[in-house]
């Protein structure tokens, strides 16, 4: 058996964001079916050895598709010295019966692209109707696929973006325009972006709260995204519910971790995992006026997806280099 290597260039002349929401969102109803195994990441902090980096593992077993892999992914705080992006990562596919590896490829631009996917199958099932103002507090590459992966499914779209570094903000407004079409406007202050948002997507790295309960108005959704606690705990205690992807992992890392270590919010504080709401299980708001904190800490299962998708089409079109490992 060979194993078939697919480069980043690969991945990006055949991963569109129609198909990343597609996967993403399959992914999600087959969670809520029971149709995934997936264990929380499992984490590797780097610093003991004087590297600000961290890394992930991330296995998961697709059962309906039979996709099995895992991505290893993660942080590396002093790659733009070295002309590198902050995330790098590889994904592994393996044969679930055999456990042949029958591909591996760049895991960047999938997780890029399944990380705006996420945001925008949230908002689909989670969002006041007729939401069109959207906050980006982040101005990376994450916050550019969220918001293009969002115009996909929400039309008339108007964005504000918050971003420290007003070069990246100006930057990140730009090729917004130029790539959407959307009204994209910068926001000197998170406050301001935020003000009358219909749906808040946090994208940062934060090292402390950096939305304040008051600035989130009624109705509203806040996609707290990634590892980082970015809203101030007054909102994840009144919030009318909390919706996260997977219960394990957000009771130990990102929004609300610290409030389930402290016996704040515990299990039955959390309303439900998103796949219960795709799969049909329970409804996913109740009413127009309820405002909602979304933590999408981020799937494994949606890279393992994407990427079988993306070896099954690389197979037919003939795309990528074949080595044997064996």
């Amino acid at each position: 058996m060979k194993t078939l290597v697919l480069s980043k260039t690969n991945i990006e002349a055949m991963l569109t964001y129609e198909s990343a929401i597609e996967n993403v969102e399959y992914v999600f109803r087959e969670w809520g079916r029971g149709n995934v195994v997936m264990p929380a990441k499992i984490n590797l902090n780097m610093a003991r050895s004087g590297y600000d980096s961290w890394a992930n593992a991330m296995p998961a077993f697709v059962v309906p598709i039979k996709a099995a892999g895992i991505k290893w992914i993660g942080g590396y705080a002093d790659n733009a010295r070295h002309d590198l992006p902050f995330i790098m990562g590889a994904i592994l596919l393996s044969d679930p019966q055999t456990g042949a590896v029958l591909a591996v490829m760049d895991g960047s631009h999938i997780t890029n692209l399944r990380t705006g996917a996420s945001a925008a199958v949230c908002a689909k099932y989670l969002a006041a109707p007729n939401s069109t103002r959207v906050a980006i507090v982040g101005g990376g590459v994450q916050g550019q696929t969220a918001l293009k992966a969002m115009s996909c499914l929400f039309k008339n779209m108007r964005a504000k973006v918050a971003e420290l570094s007003v070069e990246k903000r100006r930057k990140f407004c730009e090729t917004m325009k130029a790539e959407t079409g959307l009204d994209v406007s910068e926001a000197e202050t998170v406050a301001e972006a935020v003000a009358d948002a219909d749906i808040i997507v946090l994208v940062t790295t934060a090292k402390q709260p950096i939305v304040k309960d008051e600035w989130i108005k009624n109705g509203a959704l806040v996609l707290a995204m990634g590892s980082f606690q970015q809203v101030e705990d007054e909102f994840a205690l009144s919030a009318g519910r909390i919706v996260v992807d997977s219960f394990e992992q957000a009771s130990h890392r990102g929004e609300i971790k610290h409030l389930f270590e402290t016996g704040k919010i515990t299990k039955n504080g959390i309303y439900a995992e998103l796949g219960e709401i795709v799969a049909g299980k329970k409804k996913g708001r109740g009413s127009d006026q309820e405002r909602i904190l979304m933590i999408p800490v981020g799937l494994g299962a949606h890279d393992i997806c994407i990427a079988h998708h993306l070896y099954k089409s690389a197979l037919e079109k003939k795309i990528g280099v074949f080595v044997e490992l064996y």
